[in-house]
C-alpha cells in the first residue's frame, strides 16, 4: 500500500485545519477564476479534490464541476460539507474521459507516486482529458522553494512538521503532528524547469510559471503556479 492510500482521513482535515491551511479558500477561488479564463457553465475537472473545498465554490459561482479523488473518506466528506459538484472516487492517473474545459491540481497534490514516470502519465491523462484549448491550473510546492525555506523542522503553530529531502531523488519525507495526531507523508519535488518540461511532453502547447496563484515571478521564497494550455 502506497502512503497516499489511507493517508487523507478526517485526521487529515483535522490537522492541515488547525494549521491554517484551508483558511484563504474564497482567495484561491478568486486568483482560479482569473487564471482560467472561462465563463459560468465552463466544465472544470477538479483533480485531488479532497473535501470539496475548491470545488463546492466554484460549483456556487456557476462552474460545472467535477471533483476527482482517490480516497473514500474525502469524498464522503465533500458530499456532507461541499455537496453540489459531481464527486468522483478515481486515481489521477485515470480521470474521466471528459472533454472538459479546464482541470486544476491545488495544494502540492502532485509527485506522490514512487515511480516518476507515475507523474508524468498522469499529466498526459490530464491533458488528454482536456478539449482543445483547454487550460490546466496547477499550484504546488517547488524543489527550491523547500531547499530555501525548510529545513528538518516546521512550526505551524498548534501543528509541527519535521522531515527530510533526499536530493538525489527529489523525494521529500515528513512527518506532521497535531495532538495525538501524527501523519507521515513522501512527495516528489520537482524544479520549475523539470515541470515545465513535463507538461510540455504530456502535450501542453503552452506553459507559464509565476510565484503561485496570485501572480508575480517565481522565487525560491514562492510557492508556484502553472498555467498550462493544451
Amino acid at each position: 500500500m502506497e502512503w497516499w492510500q489511507d493517508f487523507f482521513d478526517e485526521d487529515y482535515v483535522e490537522a492541515w485545519s488547525a494549521a491554517g491551511s484551508f483558511d484563504n479558500t474564497t482567495a484561491v477561488v478568486d486568483d482560479l477564476e482569473r487564471l482560467l479564463g472561462l465563463s459560468p457553465g465552463a466544465t472544470v475537472l477538479d483533480i485531488a479534490c479532497g473535501f470539496g473545498r475548491i470545488s463546492r465554490p466554484l460549483s456556487a459561482r456557476g462552474y460545472d464541476v467535477t471533483g476527482l479523488d482517490v480516497s473514500p473518506t474525502q469524498l464522503q466528506l465533500a458530499e456532507e460539507r461541499n455537496p453540489g459538484p459531481r464527486y468522483v472516487e478515481a486515481d489521477m492517473r485515470h480521470p474521466p474521459t471528459g472533454p472538459f474545459d479546464a482541470a486544476i491540481n491545488l495544494f502540492s497534490s502532485f509527485g506522490y507516486f514512487e515511480d516518476r514516470r507515475d507523474d508524468v502519465a498522469a499529466l498526459r491523462a490530464w491533458a488528454a482529458t482536456l478539449c482543445p484549448k483547454g487550460v490546466l491550473v496547477m499550484e504546488l510546492m517547488h524543489r527550491d522553494l523547500v531547499a530555501h525555506r525548510y529545513g528538518s523542522s516546521i512550526d505551524l503553530g498548534p501543528v509541527s512538521e519535521e522531515g527530510e529531502t533526499d536530493w538525489v531523488t527529489g523525494v521529500r519525507t515528513a512527518t506532521v503532528r497535531y495532538d495525538e495526531i501524527v501523519k507521515t507523508f513522501r512527495i516528489r519535488l520537482y524544479t520549475v524547469t523539470e515541470l515545465v518540461q513535463m507538461l510540455h511532453e504530456a502535450g501542453f502547447a503552452a506553459v507559464e510559471a509565476m510565484g503561485g496563484l496570485e501572480g508575480g515571478p517565481v522565487s525560491p521564497e514562492s510557492r508556484l503556479a502553472l498555467r498550462a494550455v493544451r
